[in-house]
């Protein structure tokens, strides 16, 4: 008599799990069918036992915005911070490459001009590459003119950041003026 259990039709021939000792062995219809099994208990309801079927539901909320790609803003002129850069990056060159020297006093006037340091290092970046080109230094921000467009406009200044600047400007304005009062009254006296 055999120790396996009569096979039934189209059902795979019996494979070991371990060394093949003991009654461990299955087939692999029945292990295809366990695996269905464990998934469809974990997807049923316990209430009823069919399989749960995703239901969409409506909400009053409108559908997320999603941010387009930026839209290339047209320089305003040659006062245009984007466009200062790009000539006095111009203007720092040494054939195509630019001195670690130059390139942190061009992301200092960047910052001067509102821009993050990553616009300053974009506006480097798009003049070498026209000079890599080929092309005049004198010429590469009007070569690069299209890929300046693309860097966003530095924002204006917040009303908080501008008066910090005035304030520091009003006390140092009161500063010179007490020092030049005593500085008079003290000629006057003597």
């Amino acid at each position: 008599m055999s120790a396996h259990p009569p096979r039934k039709p189209g059902q795979d021939a019996p494979t070991p799990l371990t060394s093949g000792r003991g009654p461990q062995r299955f087939s692999a219809r029945k292990n295809r069918t366990r695996a269905t099994q464990t998934t469809q208990r974990t997807t049923t309801s316990p209430s009823s036992r069919r399989p749960r079927t995703a239901r969409l539901r409506l909400t009053d909320s409108p559908p997320p915005i999603v941010k387009s790609a930026p839209r290339p803003t047209p320089l305003q002129g040659s006062a245009d911070p984007r466009w200062v850069l790009a000539v006095r990056t111009a203007e720092l060159l040494q054939g195509d490459i630019l001195t670690p020297e130059c390139r942190e006093r061009i992301i200092r006037m960047g910052r001067m001009f509102n821009l993050t340091p990553f616009d300053a290092n974009m506006i480097i970046a798009i003049v070498q590459d026209q000079a890599r080109r080929g092309i005049a230094p004198h010429l590469c921000p009007t070569a690069g003119e299209p890929q300046l467009r693309m860097i966003t406009p530095p924002r204006q200044r917040s009303f908080r950041q501008m008066i910090r600047s005035r304030r520091t400007l009003i006390l140092a304005t009161l500063l010179s003026a007490m020092l030049a009062i005593e500085m008079l009254l003290i000629g006057w006296l003597f």
